[in-house]
């Protein structure tokens, strides 16, 4: 990671999935090695709070990769010293992938009907999400809030009217 230039805060939603990536090594790659290199740089470019987006389930000690994968990042997240850690942990992310170059995903457009259907009678952390809605809240929680930890999901992420 090249040396950053002087920053107050940094935003990380870094992210692919196993499918795209090719293989769990690849995976951890994107959604471990890149954000902690990204947080580290950031840090000794004087950043002293940081936002990111991880995902529900994360947890360090998960049977499931995935969700081991994004609850390790927050763990090591948490000992990089930020003054202030915003964790977002969307469900499922709704977004046009095309323009991030992506693939259609396997299955990804039913689920995104279908979540778009239950989403009224969901609780709401497990509602999809807008990437941008995802977003919005990460920032406002970084600028706004107080130092410290914190989390946000299901009516966290929605966007206030």
């Amino acid at each position: 990671m090249p040396t950053l230039p002087p920053v107050d805060d940094v935003y990380i939603a870094l992210g692919t999935t196993i499918a795209v990536a090719g293989s769990q090594s690849a995976f951890r790659a994107v959604d471990y090695d890149a954000v902690m290199a990204t947080a580290r740089a950031a840090r000794a470019a004087g950043a002293t709070r940081c936002g990111v987006v991880s995902a529900m389930g994360a947890n360090a000690h998960s049977r499931i990769f995935y969700n081991r994968v994004k609850g390790e990042v927050e763990r090591d997240l948490r000992g990089l010293g930020f003054a202030t850690l915003v964790i977002a942990r969307p469900s499922l992310l709704i977004g046009d992938r095309r323009a991030l170059q992506q693939a259609p995903r396997a299955g990804e457009s039913l689920s995104i009907q279908l979540f778009k259907w239950l989403n009224p009678v969901l609780p709401a952390n497990y509602r999809a999400r807008p990437g941008a809605d995802v977003g919005r809240a990460l920032v406002h929680a970084v600028q706004s809030g107080p130092a410290g930890l914190h989390v946000l999901s299901g009516l966290a992420l929605q966007p206030t009217v």
